[in-house]
């Protein structure tokens, strides 16, 4: 584990940190070069790149504290958990970095739909870049386990010494195939918010699968955590979207 990369003074450069710039990069990156072949405006883009980071971290952070922190406690000392190191959930920021997204998008007469083919590559390789920071910083790791490559992370958020799953690295492989296959087939002919939706059920699938091996927050739900909750919600969305294709297509015929 290496949470922090280097320091100077007393500004620390972590890890984490430095995999989610690269991650938010790599998401800009791969996004332009599907705005361009997309015939999509590209001065739109760095919007969207502003919208998903702000939106993202807030979002990130406020779902963290709900499933985390209790109202009173965070009361007590709210900026210590705002400020602190970690705390961020990925089901949070792409909730919050959709819904700015979306509110840039509807500004400017854009297909929200539209928008989310085109940066669904981005997000798949981001999530899996962030996966590696959580992974080097010891964060998000799952539930004890004796399996050959169970890990510690006695510097993690929080610290054990306790083998567990390395749940950061299944997402890793997961996430990273993901990307691999919607970069493989997002030059298909196929209509608006179809490659988001795949996304959406994929990316929900792969998250709601982990959470059975992760430590994670309850839901009021037996047996389902919180992320389990928002993951379905995604699969949901993701399937009534395909539902609707099908439907318009076949009334186009």
């Amino acid at each position: 584990m290496y949470p922090e990369l280097f320091r100077i003074g007393n500004f620390t450069i972590s890890s984490y940190g430095v995999m989610v710039a690269f991650a938010f990069l790599a998401a800009y990156w791969l996004s332009s070069l599907e705005f361009k072949r997309r015939g999509l405006d590209e001065k739109l883009l760095g919007n969207f790149l502003i919208a998903a980071m702000v939106g993202g971290i807030v979002g990130a952070k406020i779902v963290y504290l709900l499933e985390n922190v209790p109202f009173s406690e965070f009361m007590r000392n709210p900026i210590h958990y705002l400020l602190a190191r970690g705390g961020l959930t990925y089901l949070g920021g792409l909730l919050g970095a959709a819904l700015l997204m979306w509110f840039i998008a509807h500004r400017n007469k854009m297909s929200f739909w539209t928008l989310g083919d085109a940066v669904a590559p981005g997000l798949a390789i981001a999530y899996t870049i962030a996966r590696i920071g959580c992974f080097l910083v010891g964060d998000d790791y799952g539930v004890p386990s004796d399996l050959p490559w169970a890990i510690a992370f006695p510097k993690g958020l929080p610290p054990t010494t306790e083998r567990v799953h390395p749940t950061q690295i299944y997402e890793i492989i997961l996430m990273g195939t993901v990307f691999i296959f919607l970069w493989k087939i997002r030059k298909r002919q196929t209509p608006t918010g179809w490659l988001f939706s795949i996304f959406l059920i994929l990316a929900g699938l792969e998250r709601f699968l982990i959470e059975f091996v992760r430590a994670t927050t309850p839901s009021p739900i037996p047996h389902l955590s919180l992320a389990q909750l928002m993951s379905i919600g995604m699969i949901i969305v993701g399937v009534i979207k395909l539902i609707q294709i099908r439907e318009l297509k076949s009334t186009e015929k």
